[in-house]
């Protein structure tokens, strides 16, 4: 019997391998988005006001980023199981050095290496994929991850939370550590060795291949357009949203974690529907462009219309990362315009360009937060009104409108050039990285 058709306690190898990746995208996802429900913590423990918190979030993006092109290259050397066993224990040894640091450089040192571990969760999930099934059966592998990272991303709202008010943050992380380790076993466990059961045209070099995409102005404008449609999520899903909210209502941080909750919800449930769309009429560019004019005007409400009742806000957040899923179709657009043999590199390029929102942005945010600031300060913490939270998120629907500037630079892709099912899939799962 081969590794691809033998089954564990009766339940096929193949899913059991690619849950186990989809494990450690979850996993990554709950480490993405603490910052949201610990800011307040880390401030008064690090002695941190809202730019050095922003410089201390934007380090996990700026070493996410910055591996993404040869973390692919590495993946297909070496294989995503190794990979990902050790990506999440570096992800939990990180969390292990930011609880037990009294440090903000230690911290420091410890997020930059979350986000360098966590970078292999969503390349490392769709070359397990690509490996353990037919092009067929992709379409299942990209559902079953997309909702495990909606799963991390709720765990990382109010559930940790409660964790962490009720135990400390410290202990919370440090929980998070233990995890970590458990999720390496796990994937140690499942995949093991295993061999490739599909045959793949000969890539470019990595060289070659980035030369190619760089080359391409318009590689540029899809992967800018990715970058401003990011914005709304890795500004509000992951760092600033909670404390935003908490300053609207006046609410407990684990009820105002629900909100991102509500986000991310919104984001699994839009990729299949803009993809969807997008297929049916047979065109990219409409839908990336509906989907940024509709975020414009969510976010625009989100940040500058006050007085907003809880219930339709839970709303606006699901619209939030509903709207943001349009970005899926970038991945579908820059694999269309280039040739299969680099699509690879594309793709990280592009993953590269997107997750540097989050080192760019987070600072910026933090430094309007303090430009805005009028002095207040309770035990030692800054303490920054709603409108300060307002004038400093006013980034997020500027970006929009920066974004329907440059979607209107960028041509049809549809059929540019015909995807494989395995392409497609990938497009399909960025929508959530």
């Amino acid at each position: 019997m081969s590794e691809l058709s033998r089954k564990i306690f009766g339940i096929p190898r193949a899913w059991i391998v690619v849950s186990s990746g989809a494990l450690f995208y979850c996993y990554q996802f709950i480490l993405r988005v603490a910052p949201n429900v610990m800011k307040e913590d880390w401030c008064e423990f690090f002695s941190l006001d809202a730019s050095d918190f922003g410089q201390l979030v934007s380090l996990y993006s700026w070493s996410y980023a910055a591996v993404q092109i040869p973390l692919g290259v590495m993946l297909d050397r070496f294989g995503a199981g190794r990979i990902i066993v050790i990506a999440s224990t570096i992800c939990a040894l990180s969390c292990f050095l930011f609880a037990f640091s009294s440090s903000i450089y230690v911290a420091g040192i410890g997020m930059f290496f979350m986000g360098l571990g966590s970078a292999a969760g969503f390349l490392g999930s769709i070359k397990l994929g690509t490996t353990w099934f037919p092009p067929s059966q992709l379409a299942k592998v990209v559902a079953l991850t997309l909702l495990f990272g909606t799963i991390g991303a709720s765990f990382g709202g109010t559930p940790l939370s409660a964790a962490a008010d009720h135990y400390g943050w410290q202990y919370a992380i440090k929980f998070l550590g233990v995890i970590g380790l458990i999720i390496s076993l796990i994937i140690f466990m499942a995949v093991g060795r295993h061999g490739e059961p599909h045959t793949y045209e000969p890539a470019d070099s990595l060289l070659h291949g980035l030369i190619k995409v760089i080359r391409k102005p318009q590689a540029w404008l899809i992967a800018t357009y990715g970058m401003l449609m990011y914005a709304p999520v890795t500004i509000m899903g992951t760092a600033w949203g909670v404390p935003f909210v908490k300053s609207v209502y006046n609410i407990q941080e684990t009820v105002a974690a629900t909100l991102t909750t509500a986000l991310f919800i919104g984001a699994a449930v839009g990729s299949p529907v803009f993809a969807l769309y997008s297929d049916k009429i047979k065109r990219r560019h409409p839908p990336m462009m509906v989907g940024i004019i509709l975020s414009l005007i969510v976010n625009a409400l989100v940040v500058f219309v006050p007085n907003i009742p809880l219930i339709p806000m839970y709303m606006l957040f699901f619209a939030i990362g509903f709207c943001y899923t349009a970005k899926s179709l970038s991945f579908t657009s820059i694999c269309e315009i280039m040739p299969k043999s680099c699509s690879g590199v594309a793709v990280g390029f592009l993953n590269t360009i997107t997750m540097a929102t989050g080192a760019l942005f987070h600072p910026l945010v933090g430094n309007l937060l303090d430009y805005h600031w009028n002095g207040t300060v309770i035990n030692d913490v800054n303490i920054y009104s709603e409108w300060d939270y307002r004038f400093a998120l006013s980034i997020v629907p500027i970006c929009m409108l920066f974004g329907i500037i440059v979607v209107r630079f960028i041509k049809e892709t549809h059929h540019a050039q015909k995807l494989t099912p395995a392409e497609e899939s990938t497009a399909q799962l960025g929508a959530l990285d």
